[in-house]
This record gives structure tokens, sequence and C-alpha cells, in this order.
């Protein structure tokens, strides 16, 4: 295991040992039913870690032009990691097989109307 997974490990146990008051939510302006979704926050592992994020095109459907992290809906008979890399892999080629999870994290509840899950 590498310093950076063990390191991203700890963090990850610390910051979800106790509940926080006040996560951010956009839910007061979603309707009442809410799409799950979830979306991979792929950190490098380099010298300099960092992000990796999409930007969509202007003529998508939904969310054009915005950058992102690669995800989308959860389809039926997924959990939140399985859609978040099935969405990494078709958006950009990454293979699950590459990709360390080291879980997930609070639930952020949009204004355009989904419950998204960050992995």
């Amino acid at each position: 295991m590498s310093e950076l997974v063990a390191r991203l490990q700890r963090l990850h146990a610390e910051g979800h040992a106790a509940d926080v008051a006040g996560l951010r939510s956009d839910e007061r302006f979603a309707g009442t039913e809410l799409r799950p979704a979830a979306v991979l926050a792929a950190v490098t592992n380099r010298e300099r870690p960092g992000f990796l994020l999409i930007h969509r095109p202007s003529n998508m459907r939904s969310h054009p032009g915005q950058v992102a992290f690669p995800g989308g809906k959860i389809d039926p008979g997924e959990d939140a990691v399985e859609a978040a890399l099935r969405e990494a892999h078709e958006e950009l080629g990454i293979r699950s097989s590459d990709v360390t999870v080291i879980g997930t994290s609070d639930l952020f509840k949009t204004g355009t109307g989904y419950a998204i899950t960050p992995v």
C-alpha cells in the first residue's frame, strides 16, 4: 500500500468518526424526490497528487459545460461505489482494478434533484 493511500485512509476514518453539524446542502432547492447518484473523487498517486476532473461537453442534455468529478446516476442493482467506478470507466477509461477505494463520504443533496455519494 502506498504512503498516500494509507494517509487518505487515516484521514477518511478520522473525518467520518463523528457527525458534523451544518454540512452544506442544496436540498432546499430540490424537489421531494432525489435521484441517487455517485461521483469518483479520484486522487492521483504521484509526487504531487491531484484530482481527476471531467469537462462535460456543451451539447450534453444535463449539466452541459460543467467541470465535475466523473459520475452519474446509480443504476438499479448498483451501490454508490459500483456506480462511481462504472461512470469513471465510461467517461475516462479508468479500470476499476486500477482504483483503490478509500470509502464513501457524506451524501450531498443538490438543487437539481440528485442525492450524490462521493466515493
